[in-house]
């Protein structure tokens, strides 16, 4: 077998504000060992709808998602309460895992825990001699792959500084500079220990900075086009279909579904009517993963804000995965994590891909195909109950004289979806699903005071 080439060229990042050693892992035909730890009983044993086999087996899709990087090895290993040991198995396990390694000449190593300790990784990468990675690591590559937008990129960078302080933190007080760039942190700029400290916080307040700045535009934006209507965040497991689903309600020529993790990571919105003509924005959302750590999440805060905005939310489930209740019950506690209210939680419409002749047995979701369109209209009549009640929308009759700029402002809005009748006194009789908002609106824009119907 031809060994792989690992070639890690760590670039700092600079920008004119202040520069800092961000990590950028450029990756030449990576050959991982991929490495599952089952912690087998005890309170951070995996949930019981999973197993280890789909949790390895999910881990070497992560690792496979980056083009140049394969799985020449997998394994199960097991060990006792938690992965929090030095270097997590006893020599035996040890020893077991390097003849592996030996075997298909890997040149990295995967664990599949959200996040190593520094000094963890800094004792198996002596074990074994080869760059340790962990999920974290893996997801950031990801990420930095296919970001393609401002807002993604700066997000990115914003995740990785908790990471880097971290492990900054270790190679200062342990005297093992030398592994830094084994260990994915790029420490060779001048200045002193506080030095890189002070680099990093100013890194991280711009930052901020920049993504407040996006987020703030973002919510006006979001704000505008949600005037004459109501947003609808569709979110679920990553590669379950989100993306699908929103170009088959809206029919955006923009969307292209990929089989992929992680394909959405950026927010995207696509307008549609419902039948009642009241105007909806919907989203499809970055994809969700099991075994993150919160700073990662709370870096995207301004990708996900918008889910605590929403007037509906729609969660897609792949109901022909096999860990598909493990990955419902991650997207559900993602959610509480960023904030959603449990009342929210509680009016969330889940749906269920039937792309795969799958038969689902449970009653209290809507299966739905986006193949056949099977499922679709149920779904959009579901959307369209929680729009009406959430929003406080409700039917009004509205009657305007000939003339009035009442009739032109309800056009211009997109309000009217059933042509007006004509009364006897020659006025036109509107029927239209508006909200309280809107109403006031209409009555700023034509100074009328209409009764309420």
């Amino acid at each position: 077998m031809k060994r792989a080439t690992t070639n890690y060229n760590l670039l700092p990042r600079f920008t004119p504000a202040s520069a800092c050693w961000l990590v950028v892992l450029v990756f030449l035909d990576i050959s991982f060992s991929v490495v599952h730890p089952h912690i087998r009983w005890g309170k951070n044993s995996a949930s019981k709808w999973t197993t280890p086999e789909l949790q390895l087996e999910e881990a070497i899709s992560l690792v496979e998602t980056l083009p140049t990087m394969n799985v020449a090895a997998s394994k199960i290993v097991g060990t006792d309460y938690s992965t929090q040991r030095r270097v997590l198995w006893g020599a035996g396990r040890l020893e077991e895992l390097l003849r592996i390694k030996k075997q298909v000449s890997a040149s990295a190593l995967m664990v599949n825990v959200d996040q190593l300790q520094p000094a963890q990784q800094s004792a198996l990468l002596e074990v074994f001699g080869i760059p340790v990675f962990d999920r974290y690591n893996i997801v950031v590559s990801i990420f930095k792959q296919y970001a393609k937008t401002q807002e993604a990129n700066l997000q990115v960078q914003l995740a990785e500084i908790p990471y880097i302080r971290h492990r900054l933190h270790y190679l200062l007080h342990s005297h093992q500079g030398h592994l830094a760039s084994r260990m994915h942190v790029n420490t060779a700029h001048d200045g002193n220990g506080e030095d890189k400290f002070q680099v990093l916080k100013l890194r991280e307040q711009w930052l901020r900075k920049k993504l407040k700045e996006l987020d703030q535009a973002d919510g006006r934006e979001i704000a505008i086009e949600t005037s004459a209507g109501s947003l609808v965040a569709v979110v679920g497991y990553t590669n379950a279909g989100k993306t699908s689903i929103v170009k088959r309600l809206t029919g955006s020529p923009s969307l292209t579904p990929l089989d992929r993790l992680f394909a959405t990571l950026d927010t995207t919105r696509h307008a549609a009517r419902l039948p009642s003509g009241r105007r909806v924005i919907l989203t499809d959302t970055i994809g969700f993963l099991s075994d993150l750590p919160m700073h990662l999440l709370a870096a995207f805060e301004a990708t996900l804000g918008h889910l605590k905005r929403a007037n509906v939310i729609v969660h897609m489930r792949d109901v022909s995965h096999p860990d598909w209740k493990c990955q419902s019950e991650e997207v559900i506690a993602t959610l509480r994590r960023i904030g959603v209210t449990e009342e929210r939680i509680q009016r969330i419409i889940h749906i269920d891909k039937q792309d795969k002749a799958f038969l689902s047995d449970i009653p209290t979701s809507l299966p739905v195909s986006c193949k056949t369109g099977e499922g679709v209209e149920q779904l959009i009549k579901c959307i369209e109950e929680q729009v009406i009640k959430n929003t406080g929308c409700r039917l009004r009759r509205i009657a305007l004289k000939l003339g009035s700029p009442g009739i032109q402002w309800l056009y211009n809005e997109g309000l009217v979806t059933v042509q007006p009748t004509s009364s006897e006194d020659e006025r036109l009789i509107f029927n239209i699903f508006m909200t309280d908002d809107e109403m006031i609106r209409f009555q700023k824009h034509t100074g009328l005071k209409m009764r309420r119907s």
